[in-house]
């Protein structure tokens, strides 16, 4: 090995290094930057999920509350959801349709 390149290397070991050690954190193992940046879109998205299944349970216990409380709310929710309907009455379902 000649000394112009063994030099460049000796001096060059402590940069090389940090390369290493570098692209070792960066993109390597299990908490790489890589890794790290995924799994906090990952959190943001399932945060939000929580907010919306959050916002359902509140709905949903507000109607079980008016269900428990009021004996017209059954009546309400299922003339509304089921589309059941009374012995003397019709009921109509009228969808919108895009019409091009």
């Amino acid at each position: 090995m000649s000394p112009k390149l063994k030099n460049i290397l000796l001096k060059g070991k402590y940069p090389l290094a940090l390369v290493v050690f570098g692209v070792c954190i960066g993109f390597l193992g299990e908490s790489s930057l890589v890794n790290r940046c995924s799994h906090k879109a990952e959190i943001r998205r399932l945060e939000g999920e929580i907010s919306e299944l959050n916002e359902k349970f509140e709905a949903d216990k507000e109607t079980l509350r008016r269900l428990e409380q009021e004996p017209e709310a059954i009546k309400e929710i299922a003339r509304e959801k089921y589309y059941m309907k009374a012995d003397n009455e019709d009921v109509f379902v009228i969808e919108d349709s895009e019409e091009d």
